[in-house]
């Protein structure tokens, strides 16, 4: 406000106010005020837009635990600090404030926002293929500036690999009497493994094949399990006869090829000993 004699006037705007940014034109008029005006004065409207607030990306990258390897397929959510507690707080009377949908990790293993200058918090909720949540999937607070804006914030998220189902292979034998069928308790056998690529089993020697587990002795219903066997090819060893039987001329039989979730059966006979061979 100015009192001023009549004429002609202009304001010209040449600081916003805070927050404010001044406008393209910032010269405002003209006021003409004149006799028959003076006494209510003459006045113009100046409107300021607001300051487009401050954005920068916010990322996480995420990798490999053991590899470094950057690994696609990882969910976040992305939460922004808004309540003043310390840590990121999703649940209660007073939590932080989500924001946007979760993003999935692409082939760059990232995951980035567009947001406002302010304090931001990651969380991962379904890891990659493969792989297992961390115990602590919060990764933050990563804090944006006006000062650090144009490159971004980022922070590393690192899972480890699920761990490896036990293999599930198995091999059960039956023990026979060679005529009659009947199961035979107490035959002894060891289980091999074709490890050295030489045909046949080699138990000695500077390049034997692996033997797999502890022996295994038949029960009353002539069975034997040899169980939790990695994909392969095993030889089955009888070391002792059922009492009263005779080990075969070859204590060796097969290989039998085991795939992690398969069970191979197998039915092995015994003579007894007044029996002619």
């Amino acid at each position: 406000v100015r009192t001023v004699e009549v004429g002609t006037y202009y304001w010209r705007e040449t600081a916003a106010p805070p927050g404010y940014q001044l406008p393209a034109s910032p010269v405002f008029g003209p006021l003409v005020l004149t006799p028959a005006n003076a006494s209510a004065g003459v006045q113009v409207t100046a409107a300021d837009l607001p300051q487009p607030p401050v954005t920068g990306e916010v990322r996480v990258l995420k990798k490999d635990a053991n590899t470094g390897a950057v690994l696609a397929g990882a969910v976040f959510e992305l939460w922004k600090e808004t309540n003043g507690i310390p840590g990121l707080q999703t649940t209660g009377v007073n939590p932080d404030t989500q924001v946007g949908a979760p993003c999935t990790t692409g082939a760059d293993g990232l995951c980035r926002r567009t947001v406002e200058v302010g304090g931001y918090y990651w969380r991962e909720t379904a890891a990659p293929p493969g792989y297992q949540l961390p115990s602590l999937p919060v990764f933050g607070p990563l804090v944006l500036t006006a000062q650090n804006a144009s490159e971004g914030v980022q922070i590393t998220a690192r899972d480890c690999p699920s761990p490896k189902p036990p293999a599930d292979g198995s091999i059960h034998l039956t023990k026979k009497d060679d005529k009659s069928g009947r199961p035979l308790a107490g035959a002894v056998f060891e289980l091999w493994k074709e490890t050295n690529g030489i045909p046949g089993l080699q138990t000695g020697g500077p390049n034997p094949d692996t033997r797999s587990g502890a022996s295994c002795t038949t029960s009353a219903d002539g069975g034997c399990d040899f169980r939790h066997l990695s994909a392969g090819q095993y030889y089955l060893r009888e070391t002792v006869a059922p009492p009263g039987y005779d080990l075969p001329r070859d204590p060796v039989t097969c290989p039998y090829t085991v795939d992690e979730d398969d069970c191979v059966t197998v039915v092995l006979t015994n003579k007894k000993h007044d029996d002619d061979c």
